[in-house]
């Protein structure tokens, strides 16, 4: 029997019953399965698996929902598969009824005897006591391991299954794996049919596994850790609860440090290495040193055997090693990361460092030969130090964060002085910030010792404090590690530290002094550093403080977008950014589409920036499907890497597009995120836009005493330039509205008359449309007709400067409702039906029920959008019509000549599902390549009226 045959009886005990995480798709099919079965429909559903993988905690917690229901629940046992009709006693025992008489032996007679059972017997009994029992209500028949379960009574179960048309019989069938050969081919293919529901249950997720810490009681693991418990563990959730329970904290947090094997997994493994001869156990243990998979020429050199392929065999038969498929040179691996972990860390200290020795020789790449000699390191070594610092940096210089942090760690540990020990923590805690292992990086920092030097000490810990978001103890940290540096002597730091400062200070509201501390980093590094940021933080801080087209001026000698080099990428994103809050949105969009199509191998705030950016981009021009899926993919990779000082924003730009389509549950399952990031308030900039999309939520919902809570705080950042500048998030007009509808007039006008005036002196069209249709209804509430109507030309006038369809569309509703109010329907009609055109194309439902509120006030009809003349064009036809939200979005990136790969990267998607969406979308529309969706779709489509 191989290892992971038997994994699963190593840890038969039950899960705890509060420790399920997950499974809410597979909860959900056997819910609706279980509906379809009370309105008289009989389901089968088979549940498939390997051991431990959670088929029967899943039963249990389905189980658990459908209470008063009738259960009969069975499960194969391994030493008793050979008993007759075991399986049907263990049903037939549980009825709540008197048994068939053709059955009742299996309750009165001894086990033995149920051989004599006939087996049509045994189908035409289980059939009436289904049939009986399902009088009393429906039924869930289980039977769980039926792997395991005998012949008989899994022939009985095949005739009576086959046999249910009308009956409220829920059958639900667990097992490892369809193709095993226990199992009878009448049931077999009865699995197999197509009104089944196959359920194959994958490894938990690790964002499910990180829950699953907490449910036992530990603290809730980073990414970093779930991810790589994850992959060793491949999701089990068996496997990973041992692991949870058995491993200390702290090596569950040090991904540097490898995971062992569950004690009694390992112990299984070794006990089948012991069996093996020695030539087996030395070839098994040369390809756990040489990592999962390797050579077999190299792990014979290594094992130093010299006929490898009988030692191979037998590997094989027992389970510990698996072939690659044969090609010029065959390959080994292990079936399961866990087998690797018991193997290998069964090798004692001295052989393994010999090991790893000789390997160092043998293998042909530089990264993997300095790993070998690592491990094979038993105190400091200058040499094995100057040679990973060496490999890291010149990794770092082509965007290789993940690779060169952990050299760099590597390089700390070995070196020989405590100097350059600290100096070399510090670089790769910079390189695992930049790879998003934010986790990591604040453990390493926090191991800086107290005695180092203060100035590298303060840089690196008030660096970590800036991206958990403690923006005002990397503010103290970074202005004391300036204050302490030698700034003749060591530039570079003095720099770098002058650059995190210029961040804070961007996040802090404080626009003006970034653009100094920017300027200063940038007088004192003759190289952009390790982050390739600076530039970009220099030009947002112009952005930010009124200078924007000094910025955009900075950075306009850059290349076509498309092929912009890896080095410009900050400043292509810097220009994008600066041009979408200048109103300049499709010189924003093509920019953004270059970072992010360009951006596969930046650093992860790069990527995260790009994506957040492209998305209210491309919300502004009306592109809301696309934008959504730039916007929640970069909420998703801030959680991931625990990059809470983006969270407010990523997530608060998901909530504002899906509140203003009515997607309630998800807009606030985003806002809850983007509003529980710690210390919010020391990052206006950031909580601007958390509280900016909770009032755009609460305005879309109609309720405009929660629009000024949500934003009256705001106003204590009166002086913050970073939070007030017009372009960035426009919440001012918002709160104005709001405060119009609740009669506090003359505070409205407060908030309305410094932002007017500073989006006039910037020239910004999309801003004062909104201050000005705000204004309009400021007028309308003071009973000023004539100062309304002013504003509302106004607001239409700046509107049509900026192809920006929902701000239009809110300026035509709100003037037509003030055009009613004051008697001139048709005029009125006019710019509603133009709004309700303009909002069921977006998908802006709530909007859309304001306009049809209005236009029945009016005593008119909405507008039949399907007729000639109507503002529609192809991408709309293609989205409302044939394409999927998806597909529309891949579809619109390949008709602006992205490849394959660009539109992978830009939509956070594998290349093989652009393939597929890109397939169906050409056999949807009727073509069969690229010029052909450039002929459907344009290839500067954006938005379904981008006017």
């Amino acid at each position: 029997m191989t290892t992971e045959d038997t994994a699963h009886d190593l840890f038969h005990a039950p899960p705890p019953g509060d420790a399920f995480c997950g499974r809410t798709r597979e909860l959900a099919a056997l819910q609706q399965d279980f509906a379809d079965v009370c309105a008289g429909s009989p389901r089968l559903v088979l549940l498939e698996g390997p051991g431990g993988i959670g088929k029967t905690a899943l039963v249990r917690r389905f189980l658990d929902s459908v209470h008063g229901t009738c259960v009969l629940h069975a499960s194969g046992e391994e030493n008793e598969s050979a008993l007759p009709c075991g399986v049907l006693a263990q049903l037939v025992g549980q009825s709540p009824l008197p048994v068939p008489e053709t059955l009742a032996g299996l309750v009165r007679v001894p086990q033995s005897l149920h051989a004599n059972l006939p087996p049509l017997a045994a189908g035409f009994g289980l059939l009436d006591l289904l049939s009986e029992v399902q009088g009393k209500g429906p039924v869930v028949l289980v039977v769980d391991d039926a792997h395991w379960a005998d012949p008989e009574s899994l022939n009985a179960l095949t005739f009576a299954l086959r046999r249910l048309r009308h009956d409220r019989v829920l059958a639900v069938v667990a097992l490892r794996d369809l193709q095993v050969p226990e199992l009878p081919e009448g049931l077999r293919r009865l699995l197999t049919d197509a009104p089944t529901r196959r359920l194959a249950l994958p490894g938990l997720s690790p964002g499910e596994l990180a829950a699953l810490s907490v449910r036992l009681g530990s603290a809730r693991l980073p990414h970093s850790a779930s991810r790589r418990l994850h992959s060793h563990t491949h999701g089990n959730p068996l496997h990973a609860r041992a692991l949870l329970g058995q491993v200390p904290p702290e090596v569950l947090l040090d991904v540097a440090t490898p995971l062992p094997a569950p004690r009694s997994y390992a112990m299984l493994v070794l006990a089948n290495l012991a069996d093996c001869g020695a030539a087996t156990q030395r070839l098994v243990q040369a390809v756990s040193v040489l990592g999962l998979s390797c050579r077999l020429r190299t792990a014979a050199r290594l094992a130093r055997v010299a006929q490898p392929l009988p030692a191979l065999e037998r590997a094989v038969k027992t389970g510990l090693l698996r072939e690659t498929p044969a090609g010029v040179a065959p390959e080994v691996a292990f079936p399961h990361p866990l087998v690797h972990a018991a193997v290998y860390q069964d090798i004692g200290p001295a052989q393994r460092a010999a090991l790893h020795t000789r390997a160092a020789e043998l293998v042909d790449d530089e990264y993997t030969r300095l790993r070998h000699r690592v491990l094979a390191s038993t105190g400091p070594d200058e040499q094995l130090a100057d040679a990973l610092a060496t490999c890291a940096r010149r990794e770092a210089a082509t965007g290789q964060w993940a690779v060169a942090g952990t050299h760099l760690r590597h390089a700390a540990r070995v070196a020989t002085s405590p100097r350059e020990r600290d100096r070399l923590t510090v670089e790769a805690v910079e390189a695992l910030l930049l790879d998003g292992r934010v986790q990591e990086a604040a453990e390493l920092a926090n191991g800086v010792p107290d005695g180092a030097d203060p100035a590298l000490r303060g840089y690196v810990r008030g660096y970590v404090a800036r991206v958990q978001g403690r923006t005002e103890a990397a503010r103290t940290l970074l202005a004391d590690a300036w204050e302490q540096c030698d700034r003749e002597r060591d530039p570079s730091l003095a720099a770098r530290a002058a650059e995190q400062l210029s961040y804070a200070a961007v996040m802090c509201g404080r626009a003006a002094v970034a653009a100094q501390w920017a300027e200063r980093a940038q007088r004192l590094s003759t190289a952009q550093g390790p982050s390739r940021m600076l530039r970009f933080n220099h030009l947002i801080a112009l952005g930010l403080s009124g200078r924007a087209k000094e910025g955009i001026a900075l950075a306009a000698d850059l290349p076509d977008p498309m092929i912009v080099p890896l080095k410009s990428i900050d400043l292509l994103l810097a220009r994008g950014q600066l041009r979408l809050w200048s109103d300049d949105l499709p010189g924003a969009r093509q920019d953004l589409l270059g970072a992010v199509a360009n951006c596969r191998t930046t650093t992860v705030p790069l990527r995260l920036l790009s994506a957040s950016a492209l998305a209210q981009t491309l919300h502004r021009l009306g592109a809301w499907d696309e934008a959504l899926i730039h916007a929640e993919s970069s909420a998703s990779i801030a959680d991931d890497t625990d990059q809470s000082w983006l969270k407010p924003v990523t997530h608060g730009v998901s909530a504002q597009i899906l509140a203003a389509r009515g997607a309630w549950e998800r807009a606030s399952d985003h806002l809850r995120t983007a509003l529980d990031v710690p210390g919010g308030a020391e990052t206006p900039v950031a909580y601007a836009y958390a509280v900016c999309a909770r009032g755009h939520f609460a305005d879309a919902r109609g309720e405009p005493q929660e629009v000024v809570e949500a934003l009256r705080p705001l106003l204590r950042f009166a002086e913050q330039d970073g939070v007030n500048e017009p372009g960035v998030v426009d919440w001012q007009p918002l709160l104005g509205d709001a405060l119009v509808q609740l009669g506090e007039l003359d505070e409205a006008e407060a908030v309305l008359g410094p932002f007017e005036d500073r989006a006039r002196a910037r020239g910004r069209h999309a801003s004062l449309a909104a201050a000005a249709r705000a204004r309009g209804n400021l007028a309308a509430a003071r009973r000023d007709p004539k100062r309304a109507q002013a504003a509302f030309a106004r607001a239409q006038d700046h509107a049509a400067q900026v192809p920006v369809p929902f701000g239009r569309a809110r300026v035509e509703l709100d003037h037509g409702s003030f055009l009613r109010r004051i008697g001139r329907r048709s005029l009125a009609i006019a710019q509603l039906q133009a709004a309700y055109t303009t909002m069921t194309a977006l998908g802006a439902g709530p909007y859309r029920a304001l306009c049809l509120r209005e236009l029945n006030a009016c005593g008119r009809a909405a507008p039949d959008l399907s007729a000639d003349g109507q503002e529609r064009d192809a991408a709309a036809d293609a989205l409302d019509g044939t394409l999927t939200p998806q597909e529309l979005a891949v579809a619109r990136l390949a008709a602006q000549g992205l490849t394959n790969r660009q539109i992978a990267t830009a939509l956070a998607l594998s290349v093989k599902t652009i393939e597929y969406h890109l397939g169906h979308t050409y056999a949807k529309l009727g073509i069969s390549s690229r010029i052909g969706l450039v002929r459907r779709l344009g290839p500067q489509s954006s938005s379904p009226s981008a006017g």
